[in-house]
């Protein structure tokens, strides 16, 4: 069985990818390997489909609180021994977690007679890879502290996607091809919006050499001896039923964003909507908010009318044991970064959560002062 590795730093749009490349795949039957290094599970919650793609339907397993790479490594493995031998599946797909370092990969899949290893692509933020990484110029120099993992990254790559380009002038873009060419002058680069890209340019190319990814690891055995060398990453995660005040969220992020927190999503809410399930995803300088659901709490109150009552006596079914002034209703977020940023970063986190006083106020129909864009994209 093939199989197709997505790689990438953390937020380089690597669920994004996957997300779309699922709906494209057709009649293709594809299985899903999604690994999050955080304890809370996100990309697993964005991709698992209740029909088509599952842990029942034996097509999807998630691995979270750690890398593949390293601890987590042998729970992949596990997944690989079950998957090896079936034959209801075409394609596997690996989505990584942003602190992933390849070669473990490589070498788990090697190892397997009914795997190959068909295509490795990595996707590269172009934005982040310009203010936090000079362009590349830092990478080729060693002189950023995850270098040494993003080098790794672009030189197994077959496939390099180029994300987010439309926020930078065709002369950083070309700068950014030059340094990934001198890293890897035979990987294919293409510039990716939103995800959109054929899947016959991710899976079944073929384009994976593994004597050459031999070749290449080779000349970096500190990394390939120590897998888990990715800096002083980790995550703290928040979860708190209590809404986040709106124009607080807006200017800890806008205003007080250090650059060492790399990442941090997850599913939240805002005082000022309490309706929507938002999905926050912050990526470097990068902050954005897509509506995926509403909560139940608010359905259950039939807003627009148009709920039949055995859809509300359903809901109030499955809030039974909910929170009794919130419901369903709750915010969880992972942090990514260096320890010493996260602690000072996570506080003032906290304290973008409404109050005992902006609680009552809220309960009492109030409003909240909300500069986030009125309308927001359903995923």
């Amino acid at each position: 069985m093939r199989l197709t590795v997505i790689s990438g730093f953390l937020g380089s749009g690597k669920t994004t990818l996957l997300r779309r490349l699922l709906r494209m795949s057709g009649d293709l039957r594809l299985g899903v390997i999604v690994n999050d290094m955080s304890e809370l599970e996100v990309d697993g919650d964005l991709l698992r489909d209740p029909e088509n793609l599952n842990e029942a339907r034996g097509n999807f397993a998630s691995i979270q609180a750690g890398s593949i790479s390293s601890t987590q490594r042998v729970a992949f493995a596990a997944v690989l021994d079950a998957w090896q031998g079936r034959d209801d599946l075409d394609h596997i797909v690996i989505e990584t977690s942003g602190s992933t370092h390849p070669w473990p990969l490589v070498e788990e899949i090697s190892q397997r007679p009914g795997l190959t290893l068909d295509t490795f692509v990595t996707l590269i933020d172009a934005k982040a890879f310009m203010e936090d990484f000079g362009g590349g110029r830092l990478i080729r120099e060693l002189s950023h502290p995850q270098a040494p993992l993003m080098m790794a990254q672009i030189q197994l790559a077959g496939v390099i996607l180029l994300t987010k380009t439309e926020q930078l002038p065709p002369p950083s873009l070309q700068l950014i091809a030059t340094h990934l060419s001198a890293l890897n002058p035979q990987a294919s680069l293409y510039a990716v919006n939103y995800g959109c890209i054929s899947p016959e340019k991710l899976l079944g190319t073929g384009s994976f050499d593994l004597e050459k990814a031999r070749q290449i690891a080779a000349q970096w055995p500190a990394l390939t001896e120590n897998a888990a060398q990715v800096g002083e990453l980790g995550s703290t995660v928040i979860d708190d039923p209590r809404p986040l005040h709106p124009r607080r969220l807006w200017t800890l992020f806008r205003e007080r964003l250090g650059t060492g927190i790399h990442r941090s999503k997850g599913f939240i809410w805002l005082a000022s909507r309490d309706r929507d399930v938002l999905l926050w995803n912050q990526a470097a300088g990068s902050v954005g908010m897509e509506l995926t659901a509403y909560w139940k709490a608010a359905l259950v109150t039939n807003p627009d009318g148009k709920l039949i009552p055995e859809e509300i006596a359903m809901l109030q079914e499955q809030l039974q044991g909910a929170h009794p002034v919130f419901g369903d209703r709750r915010c969880e977020l992972t942090v990514i970064g260096p320890e010493r940023d996260r602690a000072v970063f996570v506080p003032e986190l906290h304290e973008c959560f409404c109050t005992d006083e902006e609680i009552t106020h809220w309960r009492s129909g109030g409003t909240f002062d909300d500069p986030w864009p009125k309308s927001l994209l359903r995923v």
